[in-house]
This record gives structure tokens, sequence and C-alpha cells, in this order.
């Protein structure tokens, strides 16, 4: 039995392997529910997905209520739409969770949209924060605020203006590699899978797992590092606005860094040190040895449903229609399918002219900095010319001598100097004010 079960950890870690969106030869458990009565102890596997199946209900009742109650109250489309989209993120992401359970020879590819649906929602946080931030913007009218903070207390930001167009494009920048990154790696996951390159249990540099986890840590970290400075930089706004960003912000990068410290990076941390094991079947109903890799998968479908109830309800809190509500004043409300259309089906379309637009602007940006580049070096040619056409007259008089201090006494060069009206340093140079971009 040790021999066949370490011939099938080889198997399950060789890279490459046997190509399909199938993973472990179509390892499949059965799901047989007489099996919880007559054998209740052996069927641990089927109470584990039955605890997900409940908390899946609970997460879906919550977010169809709060969806339901901004569909009846559409009354601010502009950061609605937004709050509809990220309110799908909790049910949606451990559905498919869920669908992982049941279904464990297609988990790694059912994962991948799981986590591409993470991604969006983390977009849409950002166009909701941003659409909140719009009064301020037009009430700034391009006026430079220069402004010096803090992240967490520490780490020091300082901006020649919060409301300019290189600090937005630059925060737009960071913030939409994410999802677009989220989309290509989900392309190539899918693809190295069905050409059994992926090898998504052997951390071999010979599949494509490992580089796309690498790439994924740092794409993570430069968005979080991109909403953390931006959530710093408009702290007076947030306040002035009753704004709950930063509620609105732990909602969802609380349970995506929860998931993934404590799902991926803990459990494989146990995996690897053979505190989660296999099973050699004897202990089973149906007899099937449970690979140690899908023990682990079956905790963390636990974990991300657990994560998801909790958040469910912090959606509601930060997330729900209360401050549209409260503040229309008699204004009439869209109707339900019109909501439901801004909400959810121009959701895609609008995600890419929004990457449109983004490119656009980036492209913008670099014209505006080469401009700018290019009128600092003019002005530093023209600075340097003007300094030597002032010293021409008085070179010009000059001879290679050694009387040359008899020649120049020491009053005409301070007349000559003069001339200038201040010192003369650093070949006339002066720093140049950029202005605001």
């Amino acid at each position: 039995m040790d021999g066949n079960n370490t011939s099938s950890v080889a198997d399950e870690n060789a890279c490459p392997s046997e190509g399909g969106l199938k993973t472990i030869h179509g390892f499949n458990p059965g799901f047989h529910f007489h099996d919880l009565i007559t054998e209740p102890s052996q069927n641990w596997h089927i109470w584990g997905w039955l605890l997900c199946l409940i908390l899946l209900v609970i997460i879906w009742i919550v977010s169809f209520i709060t969806i339901t109650r901004h569909i009846r109250n559409y009354y601010d489309p502009t950061i609605q739409s937004h709050k509809l989209r990220v309110l799908l993120y909790p049910p949606v992401y451990a559905t498919l969770a869920w669908f992982s359970y049941l279904r464990y020879d297609y988990s790694t590819t059912i994962m991948f949209f799981a986590t591409l649906f993470e991604a969006l929602a983390i977009y849409n946080l950002f166009q909701c924060l941003e659409a909140y931030l719009q009064p301020f913007r037009d009430e700034a009218a391009g006026t430079k605020e220069p402004i010096r903070t803090k992240v967490f207390g520490i780490f020091k930001v300082h901006l020649k203006s919060k409301f300019g167009f290189h600090f937005r494009v630059l925060t737009m920048i960071l913030v939409y590699q994410y999802p677009i990154w989220a989309i290509i790696d989900a392309l190539i996951s899918i693809i190295s899978e069905v050409k059994g390159y992926y090898c998504g249990e052997s951390y071999s540099f010979h599949g494509a797992h490992v580089y796309l986890v690498i790439i994924n840590f740092t794409s993570l970290s430069i968005i979080l590092s991109a909403l953390f400075v931006y959530l710093a930089v408009f702290h007076n706004e947030w306040k002035r606005g009753q704004i709950p960003a930063h509620g609105m912000f732990w909602s969802i990068k609380g349970p995506v860094m929860a998931i993934f410290y404590i799902g991926d990076i803990l459990l494989s941390g146990l995996e690897t040190a053979e505190i989660i094991k296999g099973t050699d079947g004897t202990h089973s109903s149906d007899g099937l040895a449970w690979p140690s890799a899908a023990v682990k998968n079956g905790i963390y479908v636990i974990i991300v449903c657990v994560v998801m109830v909790v958040d469910v309800f912090l959606m509601g809190k930060f997330f729900g229609p209360q401050p549209e509500i409260k503040e229309n004043h008699g204004e009439q409300r869209v109707s339900g399918w019109t909501a439901f259309v801004d909400g959810y089906l121009a959701y895609i379309p609008e995600f890419f002219k929004n990457l449109v637009c983004c490119g656009a602007d980036s492209y913008r940006l670099a014209r505006k900095r080469m401009e700018l580049r290019a009128r600092k070096k003019n002005q530093m040619y023209t600075n340097d010319n003007g300094s030597a056409n002032a010293l021409s007259p008085a070179l010009g008089e000059s001879k290679p001598s050694h009387q040359e201090e008899d020649l120049y006494p020491m009053g005409e060069m301070q007349q000559s100097a003069s001339r200038f009206g201040q010192p003369f340093n650093n070949g006339g140079y002066k720093p140049v004010n950029e202005p605001h971009i």
C-alpha cells in the first residue's frame, strides 16, 4: 500500500504531467448521502461539503437582500452600479469554491474563474471610490494642492498635487494592472493545464504554476500598495464626505488576504511539512484513497466559505444602499430593470472602455513628461548660453599670459560679475518650477 501511495504521489507531482482540465487522473470522490446514516464517521468529506453548502445558502440570502435593496433604491447610478458588482463577490467566489469541492478533478480550472472574479471586484472597489471622489475633484478644478502624509504612520508620501493628472493616472495604472493580469493569468493557466505544463501541485520550475504564483504575488502587492497610498492621500476627503472608504477597502482586501495567506500559503506549508496528510482509503466508505492535495483543497474551501460568511455582512454595512437612501431628497429612482442592466449587463463593455481610456491617459501622461523634460533641458541650455554670452566680452579681451592678474584687476572682475544681479553659480542654471499636470 505504501509503495502504491508513493508512486501515486510521484505521478501527481510529475512535471510535465498528463494534459487536460482534469487533475490527479480524474480523482473524483463519491457523495453518497445515504452513507452518512450508515457510516457517518467514514464520510468526513461529505460533512464538510454539507457545511459549506449551509454557509453558501446564508451568503446568497444576505447578498440577495442587499442587492434587492439597491435595485429598489437606485438613485445614484455612478456609485451604486459599482456597489452592485462588488456585492456579487462573496456569493460567486464561495459558489465556485464549493463546486471545486464537489468536483475536485476540475478544481484548478474552476478556481481560475474565482480568482478572475476577485480581481474584477477589486477593480470595482477602486471605481466606486473614484465616483465618490469626483465631486472633490470638481471642487478642486485643477488647482495644485500639495500634500505630505504617511501610510500606516511609517512610510512618507509627498505629492506636488494630489488632484493632479500625474497621480491619478499613475494610480489607475497600478490598479488596472491587477485585473488585466488576472485575465492573462486565467488564460495561461487553462492553456498550460490542457497542455500538461501547469503542474499545480509539484511547484516545479518546469511548470507554469510557480511563475504564475510569483507574478500574482507581485501584482497583488502592487495594487495593495497603490490603494494604501490612495486611501492615505485622500483621507480628508473621505472624512468630509463621510465616505467609509477604509471599511469598503477591507471588506474586499480582508478576504483576499485571509484566503491567500491562510488558505494558500499556510495550508501549502502544512502540506509540505506533512501535517496535512492523505488517506489510504481504509477509513472511507467507498475505499477511495485521498491524496494530501485533495484533503488540503477541502479545508481550503471550508476556510473560503467561513471567510465569505463574515464578509457578506461587512458588505451589507459598507456597500449597502443606506447612504443613497439617506441622501435622497425626493429624486425619482431608476427602475429595477434599468438598475440591473446598468449594474451587470453594462459591466464588461464599461470595463474595456475604461481600459482604453486608461491607456489613452497613460499616453498623454508620457507625452507630458517628455515635453516637461525637453522644456527643462532647453531652459538649462538657454541659461548656459546666456551666461556664456554675458562673459564673452571679458573673455575676448583676455590673453593667455602669466601677466593675467595685472591685466584684469580684481575690481573689474567684480564689476563684470555684478551684471548678473546675483552670484553666478552652476553655469547660471536655476531650477524651474514644473507646470502642474
